[in-house]
C-alpha cells in the first residue's frame, strides 16, 4: 500500500454541524454566503432524498421540505478545522497533500511508515482517530491517489476501504466516470457517448481517446486502468505572521472595523521578525455574533508595508456586507520578503552639467549614499575614444560626485 485518502464529504456542512450535533441525521441544507442570491450550497443525503438539489433557491428548498434545517456557512471554522486536520496528518506522515479541488480531502503517503502505522487497516484507523466522528470521515488506501480517493468514496462513514494492487483495475471498472478529474462538459460528452463507467472508458483503444478528448482524456484513460504515478506533494513551509484581536465591544460599522484592522497590522509589523520586511498577501478573518464568520484575502502586486496594507484591507472592507456584529478579528500575513526599494529616475546628467546646477535631490541622495558606503556608488558615462573600433574604448565610467 502506498497512498491513503482521508475524505470528509460535504466538509463545510459537516463543520457547520459541529456546534449542533443533535441535528445529525436530519435533512440539512447549507446556504450560500450573504451578498447575493441565496441558494443551496450543499445538502445532506437526507435532504437530497426529499428532492433538494445543490444550486436550488433556498426559498424553493424550504417550500419543498419544510422540516429542512438551514445552516449558515462558517469559513473561519472551516479553515481552522482544515488546518487542524492537516497538521494532525503531518504528525503521522511527512508527506501530506490537500486536494485543491475538494475541501475536506487529503492524501497521505504511507511509504516507509509500516513500522510506525502498521498494516493498511491499522494505518486507516490512525487516520480516522484524528478526525471528529461528527464529520463522518472515510479512508481509502490504494497504490495511487485516484484509486485511493475512489476507495474513500466507497467506504462507509467512520470506516476504511483498502484496495490491493492486484485488484485496482477490477475495482475501478465498475465505478462511474464522474470520479475522473475532467471538466463537467467533458463528463457529459462521455455520458452521451455511452461511456458511463471507468471500465467502458478503459475498453477503448488509447489512440481513439487522445484525438477526441486531448491530453486530459488520455490521462483519464490511464486513471481508469489504475495507472496513476502522481506523487503526493506536501505543502510548502511558508513563513507566516498571525495576530488576533478580541474586540471589547462588537463592531457594527466599517469605521470601527478599520480601527481594529489598523491595530492588527501595526501589531504584526511591530514584531521583531517583521523588521525591514514587507508582505505580499494578507488574510483577514472576522468572527461574528451567533457563530458566523467571513473571510477576505488581499494579494498585492508588489510587496507592501504597514501603511499600504492598511489601505488595501480598507478597500476590501468596503465590499463586505456587515451581516452581524464582529467580535474578533484575525490577520494572517504571508509572502514575507525584504523591504523593497525603488530607484527613481535620475535627471539627465548632460543637461545638468550645461546649466552648471545640480538638482538638490540628486545632491542629497549622493551624500546619503556616500555616508552609507564610504564612496559614491554613482557613475557617469563619458566619451573617451568615440572613433575607436573597440567598443570598450569608446566610453568609460567615472565616479559621479556633484
Amino acid at each position: 500500500m502506498s497512498i491513503a485518502c482521508l475524505r470528509v464529504p460535504h466538509f463545510a456542512l459537516r463543520v457547520a454541524l459541529l456546534e449542533r450535533p443533535d441535528l445529525d441525521g436530519a435533512p440539512l441544507v447549507l446556504s450560500s454566503p450573504p451578498g447575493g442570491r441565496i441558494i443551496v450550497a450543499d445538502r445532506t443525503l437526507e435532504a437530497a432524498a426529499r428532492g433538494i438539489q445543490t444550486g436550488m433557491a433556498l426559498r424553493e428548498a424550504t417550500a419543498l421540505c419544510p422540516e429542512a434545517v438551514v445552516l449558515a456557512p462558517d469559513p473561519v471554522r472551516e479553515t481552522t478545522m482544515g488546518e487542524r486536520l492537516l497538521a494532525a496528518l503531518e504528525d503521522l506522515s511527512p508527506t501530506v497533500e490537500a486536494d485543491p479541488t475538494e475541501p475536506g480531502c487529503w492524501y497521505v503517503d504511507l511509504r516507509g511508515l509500516d513500522r510506525r502505522l502498521g498494516p493498511p487497516q491499522e494505518a486507516a484507523q490512525s487516520l480516522l482517530a484524528i478526525t471528529p466522528p461528527a464529520l463522518r470521515p472515510r479512508v481509502g488506501i490504494a497504490p495511487g491517489k485516484f484509486a485511493a480517493r475512489v476507495a474513500a468514496g466507497r467506504a462507509t462513514p467512520g470506516a476504511a476501504r483498502v484496495v490491493d494492487a492486484a485488484e485496482v483495475q477490477s475495482f475501478l471498472a465498475g465505478e462511474a466516470t464522474a470520479w475522473l478529474p475532467l471538466p463537467p462538459e467533458t463528463l457529459r460528452r462521455l455520458e452521451r457517448l455511452g461511456l458511463r463507467t471507468l471500465g467502458e472508458l478503459r475498453a477503448l483503444p488509447a489512440p481513439a481517446v487522445a484525438p477526441r478528448f486531448g491530453p486530459a482524456g488520455r490521462h483519464a484513460w490511464e486513471l481508469a486502468g489504475g495507472r496513476d504515478d502522481a506523487p503526493v506533494r506536501p505543502r510548502p513551509r511558508a513563513e507566516t505572521v498571525v495576530e488576533t484581536l478580541e474586540l471589547d465591544v462588537p463592531a457594527t460599522s466599517r469605521e470601527t472595523l478599520l480601527i481594529g484592522v489598523t491595530r492588527l497590522v501595526l501589531r504584526a509589523f511591530g514584531r521583531l521578525a517583521m523588521r525591514n520586511r514587507h508582505v505580499r498577501q494578507a488574510r483577514l478573518w472576522a468572527t461574528l455574533e451567533g457563530g458566523r464568520s467571513w473571510e477576505k484575502t488581499a494579494t498585492l502586486r508588489e510587496p507592501a508595508g504597514a501603511q499600504k496594507m492598511v489601505e488595501t484591507l480598507g478597500y476590501r472592507l468596503q465590499a463586505v456586507e456587515l451581516s452581524g456584529a464582529v467580535e474578533a478579528l484575525t490577520l494572517e500575513l504571508t509572502g514575507l520578503t525584504g523591504e523593497v526599494a525603488k530607484q527613481p529616475s535620475l535627471p539627465g546628467l548632460r543637461r545638468v552639467s550645461r546649466r552648471g546646477q545640480v538638482p538638490r535631490p540628486l545632491v542629497d541622495a549622493t551624500r546619503q549614499l556616500k555616508q552609507r558606503y564610504g564612496t559614491s556608488p554613482l557613475y557617469r558615462i563619458v566619451e573617451v575614444e568615440p572613433w575607436s573600433r573597440i567598443p570598450e574604448r569608446r566610453h568609460a565610467l567615472i565616479s559621479y560626485d556633484p
